[in-house]
């Protein structure tokens, strides 16, 4: 082989390494940028995004980057102003609702009781009565609603799911007598501590109730069970002539109801609780087999 061909072959050799250890190098680099934005999207928006290749494209590259992440951040922070602006909106004007609701619904009970109206009319003010009723309960509800994100002065407290499921379920009694449903529960001796606002985990179980007392027919089981530490599961199952297959994928999503339309409500409460689940990093689902629909809180 002459001198020749040995240095095109040496030329060669080089310029192969250098190529291979620059397909390395932008390999490296780019991992160190998808890594990056793994972080800053899941732990961390204000890392700065950094370069370790000197290549002016990789520079220019991590400056488009920053400025893409910076936008985002920015427009997270515009979105979070914006609902808690809608959320104080929300609550003003439900509150604002509550005094003249109060009032009419008074003069309209005092019509109701007076005995001197004709039967007609008296029915005419029983309908206004269940519609002012109606309001009260979605105003409420756009009130709760409104302050499920703002934090709870108990909110980091150590709480008793077992304890509060028990009186919550005490305060259900009148209902379920009075409409001869067969109750029955199955309550671990496990007290299921959680981190979280009393408050929260009643308005949870009060909602849950509350959809169980528009749709159940004549049963009605809650179970709580503790089946490995830190993992609990609520379940609340009826049966029902109501709700349909279509409507349990929709019973999450706020203003739905079952869609037959015989049942009352504001179509809030089942999306509020879900709310309150995952604002404690839990998960609520629902399951109808044959005519018995079941809540399912994990938590």
């Amino acid at each position: 082989m002459d001198v020749i061909s040995l240095t095109v072959i040496i030329i060669l050799a080089l310029m192969v390494m250098i190529l291979i250890g620059q397909i390395k190098m932008n390999k490296k680099q780019i991992e160190s940028f998808k890594d990056q934005l793994h972080e800053i999207r899941t732990e961390n928006q204000n890392t700065l995004i950094s370069v370790d290749s000197f290549s002016r494209e990789y520079v220019e590259l991590s400056k488009e980057l920053q400025h893409y992440v910076d936008d985002e951040k920015r427009l997270i922070e515009k979105a979070e102003e914006d609902r808690q602006s809608v959320n104080m909106m929300v609550a003003g004007i439900s509150h604002d609702f509550r005094t003249p609701l109060t009032a009419a619904t008074g003069y309209l009970q005092m019509a109701q009781q007076s005995g001197k109206l004709p039967k007609e009319e008296a029915e005419y003010v029983d309908t206004a009565l269940r519609k002012m009723k109606y309001l009260r309960e979605l105003s409420d509800e756009f009130f709760t609603l409104s302050l499920i994100d703002k934090p709870e002065e108990d909110e980091g407290n150590v709480v008793s799911l077992k304890k509060i499921l028990e009186e919550v379920t005490l305060g259900q009694y009148e209902w379920i007598e009075k409409r001869g449903i067969e109750f029955s529960a199955g309550i671990t001796d496990d007290p299921c501590e959680i981190s979280a606002s009393e408050v929260d985990i009643i308005r949870l179980l009060e909602n849950i109730y509350s959809n169980a007392r528009k749709y159940a027919k004549s049963y009605l089981h809650v179970e709580l069970d503790r089946p490995q530490v830190g993992k609990t599961v609520l379940s609340v199952s009826n049966d029902t002539e109501i709700i349909r297959k279509e409507d349990v994928d929709s019973v999450f999503k706020p203003f739905h109801r079952a869609s037959s339309g015989e049942a009352e409500g504001s179509g809030l409460g089942l999306y509020i609780a879900k709310k309150i689940t995952e604002k404690y990093g839990g998960e609520i689902t629902a399951e109808l087999d044959e005519n018995v629909f079941s809540i399912f809180v994990f938590l």
